[in-house]
C-alpha cells in the first residue's frame, strides 16, 4: 500500500510539473477518433454561444479572437493579433489577422466580428453568452468596424479584462447567417449541416448522440492539418469511452484520476494532466428559506469531511478550497479563513438552532457523470446522512441542466463546477442580472451587499495587485458567510493512444478554448 501511494505521489508530481506532450515525430495523417466531449469539459452537440462546455471541440471548427495559451496561464492571439485599450479601459481596439478565409473561401473581416457579438448579446437569440462572457447589451455600448482588419469595442463602463471575456466570442460568418432570425438561433440546423468556420477543420457529417466528423481545412491560416479526418464520438459515460479506448476503437478520452493513473505504466498510452481551474461546490438555492439561514449552510460544511474525501475517495487528485477561487493566489491568509474542519456535532447543533426539518429529502442536481464525481457525491451523501440530512443525487445531461438551472427555478441544491481563476472570475454568478434568472435575483437567490460592492470594485480595478487584493476580500466574505458549500478543485486527466503524434490536451475549464495546435496532429501505424 505504501509503495502504491509513493508511486501515485511521484506520478502526480511528474505530471503536474510539465503537461505531457507527444514527441515531435511526424505522422502520416490518418483518422483520429476521440471522446472529446466525455467528462466535465464536454457537452455533446453544443453550438457556439450556447456552450457552457465542449469548447475543445468547438474550437476545431470555429475560432475566437483570442484563446487561452496551452496551459491556461495567458492569452494567445487567434483571429486577433493585437489589442489595446484607452486610458480608462472603456474603448478597446483589436487588430485582426489578415488573409484568413472562411471554410467556403470567403474572406474574414471586421464585419464578421461586429455581426457575431451583436448576435451573441441579442436578447431575441437568448444565448448563454452574456452570462458566461460578462458581456451584454448593458455593458457593450457599441462594437464597430474601423476598417476591414480593425474592430473597436466601446463599453459603458471600464473593463480592464475585456480580452479574457472575448475568449468565448466565437466568430461566425455574416455572409452565411445574415438572414437568420435571432429568435431561431438555438433551433437552427445550420451548425450541424453547414457549420462554416475559420478553424482547422471543416464540417463533414453529424449524427446526433453518435458522432461529429470533420475534414481538414486546406486554407487554415497555420497550414492545412495533417489528419485526414477528425471524429468526435459520443458516449453515454466515461466508462464506455474508456472501454472503447482500451479496445482501440478511439484514440483519446478524458479519464477520472483513479482510472487515468491505471494507464501510467502502460506504454500503449500516454497521460495528459493539469489543474482544472474549476471549483466544485454545492450551490444552495436561497429562494428556499431554509438555505437563507447561514447556520444551515455552515452546517453542511461542518458535516462533510472534505479533506477525508480528497485523501481517500478522490485519491489526492483534488484540493479543498475555502471559497469559489480555484487557485491559492485568490485566498487571503489561512488564519483569516474558517477551514470548516469536520465537526458533525456542531453541524447537528446549527441545524437544530435553525429549526431545519431533516425529515424531507433534498434533491441535489448535477451534470457530472464521471466516477470521480459519483464517488464524491456518494461520500457527501453519507456524511450528510450522519447528521440527519437525506440528499438524493439527480444526474442530468448538460443541455437538460442548462435549460432550467440558470433561471433559478426547479432546483434546491446543485453539485456543480465553475471556472474561477483571476482572469475569469465568475462575477455574473453573484450579481443582480448576471444570470437570466426568472426573478432577476442572483443565481443563488441571495443578495449580499458587501460582496456586490467588492465585485463592483474588482470589475473596474486596473492595478493587478489591487485586483488580487479585492478577489481575496471576496474569498474572505464568501468563506465567512458560507455563501456556498465550497468543496475542492480537481486535477484532471486525459488518456491518449501512443499512436498519436504531436497531440496535445489540457483540462481547460469548459474545454477552453486553448492553444493545442490540432493542425499538427496525426496517427501513426
Amino acid at each position: 500500500m505504501k509503495l502504491w501511494k509513493k508511486s501515485l505521489t511521484l506520478a502526480l508530481i511528474v505530471l503536474l510539473a510539465l503537461p505531457m506532450m507527444v514527441g515531435m515525430a511526424q505522422g502520416s495523417g490518418g483518422t483520429l477518433v476521440g471522446a472529446f466531449d466525455v467528462g466535465p469539459g464536454g457537452a455533446p452537440g453544443i453550438i457556439p454561444y450556447m456552450d457552457s462546455a465542449g469548447r475543445t471541440w468547438l474550437s476545431k471548427i470555429w475560432s475566437p479572437l483570442v484563446s487561452w495559451n496551452a496551459d491556461i496561464s495567458a492569452l494567445e492571439p487567434q483571429l486577433a493579433t493585437d489589442w489595446s485599450a484607452n486610458d480608462d479601459y472603456t474603448v478597446w481596439t483589436f487588430k485582426l489577422r489578415e488573409g484568413v478565409l472562411w471554410h467556403d473561401g470567403e474572406p474574414f473581416t471586421a464585419d464578421d466580428v461586429v455581426f457575431s457579438l451583436n448576435l451573441a448579446i441579442n436578447p431575441a437569440a437568448a444565448t448563454s453568452f452574456p452570462g458566461f462572457s460578462q458581456l451584454s447589451p448593458d455593458t457593450v455600448k457599441e462594437v464597430r468596424a474601423v476598417d476591414d482588419m480593425t474592430v473597436e469595442f466601446e463599453l459603458n463602463a471600464p473593463n480592464p479584462r475585456l480580452p479574457y471575456n472575448l475568449i468565448l466570442l466565437w466568430i461566425l460568418p455574416e455572409h452565411a447567417l445574415a438572414d437568420l432570425d435571432p429568435a431561431d438561433y438555438q433551433n437552427s440546423d445550420w451548425f450541424f449541416t453547414e457549420a462554416i468556420g475559420t478553424g482547422p477543420f471543416m464540417h463533414e457529417e453529424f449524427q446526433r448522440d453518435q458522432f461529429w466528423a470533420l475534414v481538414p481545412n486546406p486554407n487554415y491560416w497555420r497550414g492545412a492539418p495533417k489528419l485526414e479526418r477528425l471524429i468526435n464520438r459520443y458516449f453515454a459515460d466515461e466508462t464506455s469511452a474508456i472501454l472503447a479506448l482500451e479496445a482501440g476503437e478511439i484514440q483519446f478520452s478524458y479519464a477520472s484520476g483513479d482510472v487515468a493513473l491505471g494507464f501510467s505504466d502502460n506504454s500503449n498510452f500516454q497521460l495528459f494532466t493539469g489543474p482544472s481551474g474549476v471549483t466544485n461546490y454545492l450551490i444552495f438555492n436561497e429562494r428556499d428559506p431554509r438555505f437563507a439561514d447561514i447556520r444551515v449552510r455552515q452546517a453542511f460544511l461542518y458535516a462533510i469531511d472534505r479533506q477525508a474525501i480528497v485523501e481517500t475517495v478522490l485519491q489526492e487528485t483534488a484540493q479543498v478550497v475555502p471559497c469559489i477561487g480555484a487557485f491559492p493566489s485568490m485566498y487571503p491568509p489561512a488564519e483569516e479563513l474558517n477551514d470548516y474542519a469536520y465537526n458533525p456535532e456542531l453541524a447537528r447543533q446549527l441545524l437544530a438552532e435553525a429549526g431545519f426539518d431533516t425529515s424531507q429529502p433534498i434533491e441535489v442536481v448535477t451534470y457530472y457523470d464521471s466516477q470521480f464525481h459519483s464517488d464524491a457525491l456518494a461520500a457527501i451523501q453519507a456524511f450528510l446522512s450522519d447528521v440527519g440530512i437525506t440528499i438524493t443525487p439527480v444526474r442530468q445531461d448538460v443541455p437538460t441542466y442548462n435549460s432550467y438551472f440558470y433561471t433559478g427555478e426547479r432546483w434546491t441544491i446543485s453539485y456543480r463546477g465553475v471556472a474561477a481563476g483571476l482572469a475569469n472570475f465568475p462575477f455574473p454568478f453573484y450579481e443582480v442580472g448576471g444570470q437570466p434568472t426568472t426573478d432577476g435575483k442572483p443565481l443563488s437567490g441571495g443578495t449580499y451587499d458587501e460582496m456586490i460592492d467588492l465585485l463592483s470594485k474588482a470589475r473596474v480595478e486596473g492595478d493587478p495587485d489591487a485586483y488580487v487584493g479585492l478577489i481575496q476580500d471576496i474569498c474572505r466574505f464568501q468563506n465567512q458567510n458560507a455563501t456556498e458549500g465550497y468543496m475542492w478543485t480537481a486535477i484532471r486527466f486525459g488518456v491518449a493512444s501512443s499512436k498519436l503524434q504531436d497531440f496535445y490536451w489540457f483540462p481547460g475549464p469548459g474545454g477552453g478554448p486553448y492553444e493545442d495546435h490540432p493542425e499538427l496532429w496525426s496517427v501513426s501505424g
